[in-house]
């Protein structure tokens, strides 16, 4: 059965945990601080925080809701995304924190709409996980840079974990002759059920919306406990276009006066997540880590697309937010190299948004998609086209098949 998240516009909701062990000393209110979750959110002017530790704090009454001041505010990442999306009557994400450590456990359960698993390029299931990873409260730099190993490098703020850029092989999963099939919200799962991201995950909701027009949200944490920040750096400007001392580092981070050292995801440019960690690393988090080599990432895409083609035409490109868009999807049966299924497809999904109805005239498909007023713009999002239902679906891609604007 598919998974489905609705993405409000405005979404307050509270960590049902308890927070144990308690730290440092108490905070007045703050009466210049805001603390605020998601755009809509009314800013709360007195909130009685209590720091554990780094950027991090927490309320010092019960239930326990995590803040952490990112540049100039207090932001709750993580309080909508402690629903419990697979209905097994357990949250995605709990947190504690203890002496040195912020606790994430997580179910790794998308809470965002993703394609049927199995399917025709992927045999693997989803499966709900029982993941515990330990974020440094004080990340620190450290003197090398660690490899980022296979299996999970870090953390989403939705629980689902990045993985490194490559595949089994060692490849550049993201793109090339050996690109695998993600799904569009550039995840999928792999033999045990883990669903992962190899690159930005567009379906990520921060909870505040990425309008270009500033410095991009937290969107998620590496294994050293720096964050990770989605693609801007600046109104109109993308981190991987810094040059000079503010470019981008081999491990995808750089430092600012405002928030110190943080990653950056660079859409469609390697390493796309984490090229390693330029921070001192947790090991317990993933056992690869304890015998990674030192050293970045290098990116060894090979020449090719299996999927460039099949679906060679959608238009617009680009979709305006907060209003419906009929969008075209030309079909090239001879790119497919397999038999197209009669009938309408069963599923189009473009990044996070799902068309709402969905017609096909002969090889072109049209389908309705609302896109939501709150929706980030300028990044390119990826296609996916669904054919049957259950473990005979036939899905075909589109890497960077529209974008939404203002």
């Amino acid at each position: 059965m598919r998974f489905y998240a609705p993405f409000p516009t405005a979404c307050i909701a509270i960590i049902f945990l308890v927070s144990t062990g308690l730290l440092g000393p108490g905070l007045d209110a703050f009466s210049t601080q805001t603390a605020v979750f998601g755009d809509d959110a009314a800013a709360v002017s007195e909130v009685d925080l209590r720091p554990i530790g780094g950027q991090w704090y927490v309320t010092k009454n019960e239930p326990a809701i995590y803040y952490y001041k990112d540049a100039d505010r207090f932001v709750d990442l993580f309080s909508y995304h402690t629903k419990d999306s697979n209905k097994d009557g357990i949250p995605n994400l709990q947190i504690t924190h203890e002496e040195r450590f912020l606790i994430l456990r997580s179910q790794g359960y998308p809470n965002h709409p993703t394609a049927i698993f199995p399917n025709s390029d992927n045999p693997n299931s989803i499966r709900v996980q029982d993941f515990t990873f330990r974020l440094p409260l004080e990340p620190k730099l450290a003197g090398k840079i660690t490899r980022v190993p296979m299996g999970p490098i870090g953390m989403a703020l939705n629980g689902v974990v990045f993985f490194n850029p490559f595949e089994m092989g060692g490849m550049n999963a993201v793109e090339g002759y050996s690109e695998v099939w993600l799904d569009a919200c550039c995840g999928h799962p792999q033999q045990t059920g883990v669903y992962h991201y190899h690159k930005y995950p567009a379906c990520v909701k921060s909870p505040f919306s990425d309008n270009g027009k500033g410095h991009s949200p937290i969107i998620g944490f590496a294994f050293d406990g720096f964050p990770l920040y989605g693609p801007y750096e600046s109104e109109g400007r993308m981190a991987l276009e810094l040059t000079d001392e503010n470019a981008l580092d081999a491990c995808n981070g750089h430092s600012d006066p405002q928030r110190g050292y943080h990653y950056h995801v660079t859409p469609g440019r390697f390493p796309y997540i984490l090229g390693g960690y330029a921070g001192v690393v947790e090991p317990s988090n993933n056992r690869g880590l304890q015998r990674s080599p030192i050293g970045a990432l290098e990116d060894n895409t090979q020449p090719g697309n299996k999927y460039d083609g099949m679906l060679p035409s959608i238009r617009p490109g680009n979709l305006v937010r907060g209003i419906s868009h009929k969008v075209l999807i030309d079909i090239d049966p001879k790119a497919l190299r397999r038999t197209l299924p009669e009938g309408k497809p069963s599923w189009v999904q473009f990044g996070p948004y799902e068309a709402k109805s969905v017609e096909r005239d002969g090889n072109t498909i049209t389908a309705e998609i609302d896109v939501p007023s709150d929706a980030s713009v300028g990044v390119w999002l990826d296609c996916h086209v669904e054919f049957g239902n259950g473990n005979r679906t036939m899905v075909i891609k589109k890497n960077d098949a529209i974008r939404i604007t203002e």
